[in-house]
């Protein structure tokens, strides 16, 4: 009996330590995952930190999408920096609408958060505190006085305003007015122009028979044809009418930006020659010149009918000179003189000749090309020969376009003032052209009659890549 009660009270010690030592491990295990479970909770409503801390507004540059990174101009700061962006980055439009990367052009206005430490981007958004104009297309541009003028508002283009055209940054005096821009900045100043629709060139080849006739590139180029013409064109497909004595023709062409496309006008079919040309070298070269009593420009090629004519050439200071050439089928005639000094002008004193010339008022003023030296000059695409070249000054808006083989064409827009003086310009020299873009475009057929286009002969398509403006 007394066994049996030992027994029993073993068994119910044995349980009760069992149950409490069950109920103290289920109570430990029960407090470690109730910690680990805070814990997580804390680290879960733990805010990240912003590594983006800098602040930047300015003008987006040079995208280099290969390396993945970007340039931008602080304005304020009046410093560049090159900022690094990936996938994570963040792009906004001013309205926040995300966007990737490659919808910003260079010369938008940006607002960028990033780390300094990293150079890299964390965000980049269009800034609303910016007023943008698209599609300016009638305005007057003044590169010397920094001015734009939109209608009847006038703004001022700041000293560290941008310019940019298909990703390259140009300078100002690059745009010429065919150009479609846009334009960005705040109040009455202007930070970034972004040339929207830029220009390219045509070059007439074999246009000896239309000499002195009419050229219509579309609605934007209405033009008498001189002798070794570079038009510059806005950018687009046109219809192009040629018009001379006994000919009318239609070609098409295309007109890309910053390059180079050739007409050749060989196969054109010539009546039967009523007139000659005629080309003059009369020096010195603000001379006036008249044909058979009529005033004529005589640094270009003129159409004359066949036969004698007279040619007069005076200039202040100068001689007046008068003598007959002829003009012959199938030939194109040369006119040289070289007017002398007028003894009119000079007094002796002691056998010492004095020049009063300075005296007078200059009659003749003149533009000269000193730089860069040997490129091929164009004025409202007229060649005016090679650099330095001086020829009469006409005051206003002129485009010059400077040209040499293996080097980018390049076109500038320069304000002449209207005055008596003699005006030198100089520009930078040109740059080395890419030898895989070196051809033209040339289009030598293309004839078109009423809506129907019938392509006789297309050669060398292919394109020189030219910048300028133009640019």
């Amino acid at each position: 009996m007394k066994n049996s009660f030992k027994k029993e009270n073993i068994v119910k010690s044995c349980t009760v330590f069992l149950c409490l030592l069950l109920t103290g491990c289920g109570t430990i295990g029960l407090a470690r995952e109730a910690a680990f479970e805070s814990a997580f909770d804390n680290a879960q409503e733990e805010e990240e930190v912003d590594i983006y801390t800098s602040q930047a507004t300015g003008i987006l540059g040079c995208v280099d999408a290969q390396e993945g990174t970007f340039v931008l101009y602080v304005t304020s700061a009046g410093e560049e920096k090159v900022l690094a962006y990936d996938g994570a980055t963040q792009i906004y439009d001013k309205y926040g609408t995300p966007l990737a990367m490659m919808q910003l052009v260079p010369g938008e206005i940006v607002d960028v958060a990033y780390n300094s430490n990293l150079e890299k981007a964390g965000s980049i958004r269009v800034s609303s505190e910016i007023w943008s104009y698209d599609g300016v297309g009638k305005y007057q541009l003044d590169a010397q006085k920094r001015t734009l003028e939109i209608g009847s508002d006038l703004y001022n283009i700041r000293q560290d305003a941008k310019v940019f055209s298909a990703g390259k940054e140009l300078t100002l005096d690059q745009i010429i007015s065919q150009d479609v821009l846009t334009v960005k900045g705040t109040g009455r100043d202007i930070f970034s122009i972004i040339v929207e629709a830029g220009h390219g060139y045509l070059d007439l080849r074999n246009e000896e028979p239309l000499v002195g006739g009419w050229i219509e590139v579309g609605q934007s180029v209405i033009q008498e044809i001189s002798q070794d013409m570079l038009i510059t064109v806005p950018e687009g497909s046109y219809a192009v009418r040629l018009t001379a004595d006994g000919i009318e023709e239609m070609r098409e062409v295309y007109i890309a930006r910053n390059r180079e496309t050739v007409l050749d006008l060989g196969s054109i079919e010539l009546p039967e020659a009523v007139s000659g040309k005629v080309s003059f070298d009369i020096q010195p070269a603000s001379a006036n010149v008249d044909i058979d009593g009529v005033g004529i420009n005589h640094l270009y090629t003129v159409i004359l009918p066949l036969g004698l004519h007279q040619i007069t050439a005076s200039a202040s200071g100068y001689d007046t000179v008068s003598e007959y050439f002829e003009v012959k089928e199938n030939e194109t005639a040369r006119v040289k003189i070289a007017l002398s000094e007028s003894s009119e002008n000079f007094s002796t004193v002691s056998g010492n000749e004095i020049d009063r010339g300075d005296d007078k008022e200059n009659d003749n003023p003149t533009i000269t090309i000193a730089a860069p030296e040997g490129v091929e000059v164009y004025q409202d695409n007229r060649y005016m020969g090679v650099a330095p070249v001086t020829y009469s000054k006409t005051g206003g808006s002129h485009t010059i376009t400077l040209r040499k083989s293996g080097y980018i064409t390049r076109s500038y827009n320069i304000e002449v003032p209207d005055d008596n003086q003699d005006v030198t310009y100089s520009f930078p020299a040109l740059e080395k052209e890419d030898s895989e873009n070196g051809k033209t475009q040339t289009v030598s057929g293309n004839q078109v009659s009423g809506n129907s286009v019938k392509r006789e002969n297309v050669s060398d398509n292919s394109i020189n890549d030219t910048v300028s403006g133009n640019n």
